[in-house]
């Protein structure tokens, strides 16, 4: 039998423990939270585009299956982000959001199979995924801000500029795949001062990037090979009406998102273990 004095020993000793590593644990599962949101909004803009590529290839399957595994991709971050003890769960637009990415979803599988099976689809429901991949934007970065102010959670800078420029460049990929594949150019309200507006605040971004990163050699090769992969597509994107090189710029736009990613990652990590 465990002695009352022992037994207040010890039950101090795990309050103790808890107060220590519980901080720990909140900080990591947000970030982890956070970077899951981010994925989420980049894949959703993503289909988008690969839908437009879809379309105006004349239904080309490799698009189609990336549209499948994408949206395999974004239900995956759903389970994780609804599990038991995720902070996401306790912020009110995140329920919101998941409303907005169903009705996205839907709306995604009825434009493809209407294009399969009749060979177009409807032009009323094209133009509704703009509004639709924008409601859900919206709903998944209310929670992402909401979650940080809540926890006063610390991003570092750059984590913040990667993330920034990963929404931009995919944004920035769905407009001109509409643009350049579509028979009708839909309504698109994604890029604030359109396309060319963006690119120059993406350029801004990227020259602080390149500034902040110039004492981490890997990093800054990294950061170097998303500016060579940039400047390949940025005059394509500043003349969208000439010679469209579509698969391209889908292209590049992916690789540039992953490396953002892998640089966001990077400090974030750096940032967690000083903590």
């Amino acid at each position: 039998m465990i002695k009352p004095n022992l037994k207040r020993a010890l039950s101090g000793l795990a309050l103790l423990l808890l107060v220590v590593i519980h901080p720990a644990k909140a900080n990591s599962d947000t970030a982890d939270a956070l970077e899951s949101i981010y994925q989420m909004q980049t894949i959703a803009f993503s289909i988008l585009g690969d839908y437009y590529m879809f379309s105006g290839l004349e239904g080309d399957s490799r698009y189609s299956r990336e549209m499948d595994t994408q949206i395999k991709q974004f239900e995956n971050l759903i389970g994780k982000l609804t599990s038991t003890g995720s902070p996401a769960t306790k912020i009110d637009s995140f329920g919101p959001a998941l409303i907005h990415w169903q009705e996205y979803k839907k709306l995604i599988e009825t434009n493809r199979t209407d294009f399969i099976t009749q060979g177009y689809a409807s032009a009323r429901l094209v133009d509704d995924l703009g509004s639709k991949v924008i409601d859900l934007n919206k709903s998944l970065q209310k929670t992402y801000d909401t979650m940080i102010l809540k926890n006063k959670f610390i991003l570092s800078k750059q984590t913040q500029d990667t993330r920034k420029m990963g929404l931009i460049i995919q944004t920035i990929t769905v407009e001109y795949a509409a643009r350049s594949t579509a028979n009708l150019v839909m309504k698109l309200d994604i890029n604030e001062g359109g396309m060319v507006g963006q690119a120059k605040v993406f350029d801004k971004l990227l020259n602080n990037l390149k500034e902040s990163t110039k004492s981490d050699k890997y990093i800054f090769k990294l950061t170097d090979q998303i500016g060579v992969k940039w400047s390949f597509i940025n005059k394509s994107v500043a003349n969208y009406n000439e010679n469209a090189v579509p698969f391209i710029v889908n292209t590049y736009g992916d690789r540039i998102t992953q490396n953002l990613q892998s640089v966001g990652k990077h400090f974030s990590s750096q940032v967690q273990a000083k903590k």
